[in-house]
């Protein structure tokens, strides 16, 4: 859309080809009036002079006539001829002093008698040379009459014998000079209108073109170029300006947002299909604000919006729900649907901050914390992040670091067969420290791991440490190890396991490996021929947390399993839903007995829990009542014997070799 000071200057352009013109116009009257003058006495002078030619030579008696020789019949009808040819109206011959003697008009010839009164002499004749034109304008019967009166000397040899004074009708030839001027006015107005066209198009085009580049050059100052929003420095200045402006008693919420693992996103639609998906998200997320409010794209995948005039901390509550929930909805794109999650942090003003760029920081501060506790959804400041969140970048530089400076361990929980009554294997869970000997909970680091992508590497070490642990323990003694969904994600999860094995010297029917049903819900022909591959090499597969997927059953004739684990949330819910429970717990035994598949349960914690599964011919148990996680150093024979007696006993409590905590979560080594 064209912008007023554009329109104002076009109009002043206009106005101004209009007065150039009317001036041109006036300029051509002038010049076509003094014109037509100069052309009409030029005409009459070379009339009157072929005249006065003409009767010196038709006159040879011309001065006696003058001297007042009354003219013969034959001069005066060739000075009637005369009169008559041409547009002479009238002829009248003087004496060289000027005193009229002969008047010719209308074909007739008047003899003009007496001493002449000085108004009729001839004006000519007080002229250096005698010769004069004047041209006289009339109006007759409505149109104009231009006449020419000329005066000039005749003479026959070499002298002035007469005067002629001649009367010409010069207005069909004015009328003519007229037409030719205006006709040839006319033209040359065209041509200078069509080049002052052509010159004002030219400008404009090129004022428009300046205009345009610098609208352009305005916009891209102060926009995204990939999704058309403001960009950063834009927004916080008309942040900055809402803050100013902001009515008492009336907030600005800010909500920042990002699409979550936005780098597997972007690596699995490319580039191209990413951006895409960005312009997608900031155009639905457009059409979500109201009039006032304003939305920025300040890099990758984060935006912000200012929710503007707010007046409660429910109203931008609801907000970010409401992006959070719109904004992760399925987008078409390509041909494709895209599935997305959002996250959102954020502040508000005056509650937290007036100054525009601390609002974003800390609208950016709650995202963050948002993302960093894995909850997803949305979150507002508090004054507790900041601390919080430099808790949490310590916990990702350890993390980074981990491996170098030994900050990971594993420990070993025991795994009971009941049959035998012995200890079967041990599961390999890992742990941190943070450097100083503290320990850091599982259930804080492998998380924050997973979104650092250092899960594939912390579990190729934790496969490693845990076949060379295994090695020392002799027998038949197993070693079971968590896979995460990230191991699978390489598509070489065999040949690091072989690599493993054969670098211990392990047994590979020792290995077990756990899986989730997490893993299963990836893409199942990856996934299927790498637990092939797997159970190629000797391993078992075991399905650990069974039970607490929806789709769990599905698997179990899909996949390769040897083994179910059922999940310890079964006997969380024991003394609460026993019944219910022991009769869940028969069907997923007989389901194992069915499919030829060893069934453990875990979170055996207490006597009467283990008196309980006893009758279920559980093939396996493993929880706290037989064992808490210790280190491969701790792992004594004599720790076999204490945890067969606990068996035996019919305590409810935990023999005391293997005391400790009541509970303790068991994290996957992945």
């Amino acid at each position: 859309m064209m912008r007023k000071p554009e329109r104002s200057a076009d109009f002043q352009l206009i106005g101004g080809s209009i007065l150039i013109a009317l001036i041109f116009v006036a300029i051509a009257m002038s010049v076509l009036g003094t014109a037509v003058s100069h052309w009409v006495r030029q005409d009459a002078r070379i009339q009157s002079a072929a005249l006065a030619e003409a009767l010196a030579g038709k006159l040879p008696d011309l001065a006696g006539i003058v001297s007042g020789t009354a003219p013969s019949q034959q001069e005066t009808q060739a000075l009637a001829l005369m009169q008559a040819l041409g547009r002479t109206t009238r002829i009248i011959l003087a004496t060289p002093d000027g005193d009229p003697v002969l008047r010719v008009e209308d074909r007739r010839v008047e003899l003009l008698r007496g001493p002449s009164a000085p108004e009729t002499r001839l004006t000519a004749a007080n002229t250096p040379d005698r010769l004069h034109t004047t041209v006289e304008r009339n109006l007759l019967a409505g149109r104009i009459s231009i006449t020419a009166v000329t005066t000039l000397p005749v003479q026959q040899e070499g002298r002035t014998v007469a005067l002629l004074e001649t009367i010409i009708d010069e207005s069909e030839l004015a009328a003519g000079f007229r037409k030719d001027l205006i006709l040839a006015s006319l033209v040359l107005a065209c041509l200078l209108g069509l080049a002052f066209a052509i010159c004002f198009s030219w400008i404009m085009t090129a004022v428009r073109a300046r205009n345009a580049s610098e609208e352009r050059a305005e916009f891209l100052a102060s926009h995204d170029r990939l999704t058309g929003l403001l960009n950063r420095t834009a927004f916080q200045a008309r942040l900055e300006t809402a803050l100013s402006e902001l009515d008492r008693g009336r907030s600005i919420a800010l909500h920042h947002l990002d699409i979550d693992r936005f780098k597997r996103i972007n690596d699995e639609l490319g580039e191209d299909g990413a951006d895409g998906l960005i312009r997608l998200v900031a155009l639905r997320l457009s059409e979500m604000v109201r009039p006032g409010d304003f939305v920025a794209r300040l890099g990758g995948d984060e935006l912000i919006v200012a929710q503007c005039g707010i007046t409660s901390a429910q109203q931008a509550e609801a907000m970010a729900a409401r992006l959070v929930e719109q904004l992760s909805e399925v987008y078409a794109l390509e041909g494709r649907e895209v599935q997305i999650s959002v996250s959102a942090g954020t502040s508000l003003a005056p509650a937290d901050t007036t100054v525009a760029n601390e609002l974003m920081t800390k609208a950016s501060m709650a995202l963050q914390f948002v993302k960093s506790t894995g909850s997803r959804g949305s979150g507002f400041f508090s004054d507790t992040m900041e601390e919080e969140l430099n808790s949490r970048r310590q916990l990702e530089q350890l993390l980074r670091s981990a491996i170098q400076n030994n900050l990971l361990s594993l420990n070993f929980q025991p795994i009971l067969s009941l049959s035998q009554n012995r200890i079967s294997g041990f599961e390999a869970l890992m742990r941190m420290s943070d450097g100083s000997g503290a320990p850091v909970s599982p259930a804080l680091f492998i998380p924050v791991a997973e979104e650092l992508g250092l899960l594939p590497e912390f579990g190729e070490w934790a496969l490693r440490q845990a076949c060379g642990a295994a090695v020392g323990w002799g027998g038949d003694i197993a070693v079971a190890v968590n896979l995460s969904p990230t191991q699978f994600a390489s598509g070489n999860l065999p040949q690091k396991v072989a690599d493993a094995l054969q670098a211990s010297g392990l047994q590979a029917s020792r290995l077990e490996l756990e899986i989730t049903e997490g893993i299963l819900l990836q893409d199942t022909g990856a996934i299927l021929q790498q637990l092939t591959d797997l159970k190629a090499l000797g391993v078992s597969i075991v399905m650990d947390d069974f039970g607490t997927g929806y789709s769990s059953l599905s698997y179990l004739w899909r996949f390769p399993f040897d083994k179910l684990k059922i999940d310890r949330s079964f006997m969380e819910a024991y003394s609460h839903s026993g019944e219910t429970i022991q009769q869940i717990l028969k069907a997923i035994v007989a389901l194992g007995r069915a499919l030829k598949l060893q069934v453990t349960i875990e979170g055996i914690e207490t006597v009467f829990q283990a008196r309980v599964i006893r009758d279920l011919e559980i093939d396996n148990v493993q929880g706290y009542l037989f064992g808490k996680p210790v280190t491969a150093a701790e792992i004594p024979g004599v720790m076999l014997r204490d945890m067969a007696k606990a068996m035996n006993t019919g305590q409810d409590t935990a023999p005391s070799a293997t005391s400790g905590p009541k509970a303790c979560p068991k994290t996957a080594s992945s």
